[in-house]
């Protein structure tokens, strides 16, 4: 059984596992709420046996994060196992702090790929992570990898505190050797909920856009890239399977249901796309049973709560947004936690895309072609030409 099928792709879906919640820094925007005290941590054999059946449900992409995985005491064994599926893409995602040569050698060995996170230059990164000394750690380890040819992408989370800051950010990942640079805005998300006065406004996301744009003009014939981690409300309009509902016979995804992103948190609990969606829309947890037997009795018994939640959402809020980037999954996240089924909810969302939507004149599981949604890895960037 496969959790998505694209047409023309065997396998599409994500992994996303959290190993711990345990993290070395406190930093102040966190979604996870990472810190030195949290305790939580998945038991290595149940994480490897999920790893195990990423081929059969046709995961493609895994990302290996926390709290700071590099922490994790069985790091070692999970790269490994993962690194023996050879078409599994995987992305570790860390700090640095901690990188040592025998991580170096892992990733590398892996074929993995890393994401480093970096708020802004030394003093403001240091007082944002909660660590002095945390910039000058998350260089040499950020050097070491780079040394040893994995690929990194500089990962930096933007408030107004530090988007004065983004040419000089992207001029040190550029120097420092990253293959890619993403703007993820301050969401209102886990320890972001508490620092609501540093969100960006309407203009200030406009500006960081174009500054963004300009600067990935700038850096791109020196190898680097550049996006904005969220979602354009043009493709959201345009493919309404970038919000989670799009489905069934009509859809150019030729699906009935799907996943496209399975997260693990660090306490066990599954959840279908979105990382800080209220438990209460689980797929059950690690300790149930196989995921791949979890998975497959979601999709009989508690799918369609989730996807009600999500096309209710996409009838308010796509029609009244006047911004072209939408902080989607943190939308669907906030009104998870207190969501309610309405009285009647049409069985389709009435899209735009003719493409998309439902062809009730084709026969059942033909679907009409439609271009692929046209997204980067996580499916949820806005790359900037």
């Amino acid at each position: 059984m496969e959790i998505s099928t694209e047409t023309g792709d065997a396998r599409s879906a994500t992994l996303m596992v959290h190993l711990l919640g345990r993290c070395n820094l406190r930093c102040q925007h966190c979604y996870m709420e990472g810190a030195p005290s949290r305790r939580e941590r998945l038991p290595l054999d149940l994480v490897l046996g999920a790893i195990g059946e990423c081929r059969a449900l046709g995961i493609a992409t895994l990302y290996l994060t926390g709290g700071e995985p590099l922490l994790y005491p069985g790091f070692e064994n999970v790269l490994e196992t993962a690194s023996e599926d050879s078409e599994l893409a995987i992305t570790v995602c860390t700090n640095a702090t901690v990188v040592k040569a025998k991580h170096v050698s892992l990733l590398k060995n892996a074929n993995a790929r890393v994401n480093i996170s970096v708020d802004g230059n030394q003093n403001f990164h240091d007082l944002f992570r909660g660590l002095a000394g945390a910039f000058k750690a998350t260089e040499r380890g950020l050097q070491q990898l780079v040394k040893a040819a994995v690929p990194v992408t500089v990962v930096s989370t933007i408030s107004r505190a530090n988007l004065h800051m983004l040419a000089d950010m992207v001029e040190w990942a550029a120097n420092a050797g990253a293959i890619q640079f993403r703007a993820q805005p301050l969401l209102n998300l886990g320890r972001g909920r508490t620092i609501p006065d540093q969100r960006l406004n309407q203009s200030e996301m406009n500006h960081l856009l174009l500054q963004l744009t300009d600067l990935a003009n700038r850096y791109r014939p020196r190898g680097l890239k550049c996006n904005v981690v969220g979602a354009s409300r043009s493709f959201l309009r345009k493919h309404p399977c970038g919000a989670y509902v799009c489905n069934g016979a009509g859809c150019h995804r030729r699906v009935a249901q799907e996943i496209k992103k399975v997260v693990i948190r660090e306490d066990g609990t599954i959840l279908p796309e979105i990382t800080n969606l209220n438990h209460a829309f689980a797929i059950g947890t690690l300790f149930d049973g196989p995921l791949s037997t979890l998975v497959a009795r979601y999709f009989e018994e508690g799918y369609r709560r989730f996807d009600q939640l999500c096309r209710s959402t996409y009838a308010e809020v796509l029609p009244s947004w006047d911004s072209e980037f939408i902080p989607w999954d943190q939308i669907v996240a906030e009104r998870s936690q207190a969501w309610k089924p309405p009285a009647t909810l049409a069985e389709d969302i009435v899209a735009s895309c003719g493409a998309c939507a439902p062809q009730p004149q084709r026969p059942p599981g033909v679907g009409q072609d439609c271009t692929r949604c046209p997204v980067s890895v996580d499916d949820q960037s806005i790359t900037v030409a």
